[in-house]
């Protein structure tokens, strides 16, 4: 199964991936969380260049992730404003940062995400949403939607083959 396929057969983190997969649209998405909004600070604090940043903001903006505001009108200036679906994405990105951090970068990454009320470092709790149990990794399994194609269908046998 190819990435096209992936694509077709309506894969959730494939579609994901596709659309924030890349490093540069995690960072900007980030930024933007931290209230860094604008093309020309995103550049200069990026290191971005212009096309790529232009291409990538172009993308969220579609996707709906973000909102293109001018607040300038000559020159023409823009900023870009998180909207309700992109913050539904920002504890993933916060737990991929905090995951980095207790694996990788400990004590050296530039920034942390903390908590406004206490200052306590962010991590990231997963939960049912039937029963809003808390849920670790061990308590997981995957299941294959009614609506699955054939292709996935064929992954999901091979992947969890029934004797």
């Amino acid at each position: 199964m190819g990435w096209s396929d992936l694509l077709e057969e309506k894969s959730s983190l494939a579609m994901a991936l596709d659309l924030v997969g890349d490093r540069w649209t995690l960072m900007l998405l980030s930024g933007c969380y931290s209230g860094m909004c604008k093309f020309n600070q995103m550049e200069r604090f990026l290191g971005i260049n212009r096309n790529l940043l232009s291409t990538r903001l172009e993308k969220l903006v579609e996707a709906g992730l973000l909102e293109k505001r001018l607040y300038n009108e000559f020159p023409p200036r823009y900023e870009y404003k998180i909207t309700e679906i992109s913050m539904e994405l920002r504890p993933v990105i916060v737990g991929l940062g905090a995951w980095s951090a207790r694996h990788f970068t400990k004590d050296k990454a530039p920034f942390t995400n903390v908590h406004k009320d206490c200052g306590g470092v962010v991590d990231i709790l997963m939960k049912c949403e039937n029963c809003d149990d808390a849920i670790y990794s061990v308590d997981i399994f995957t299941r294959l939607n009614p609506g699955a194609g054939v292709e996935a269908a064929k992954l999901f046998a091979r992947m969890f083959p029934t004797e």
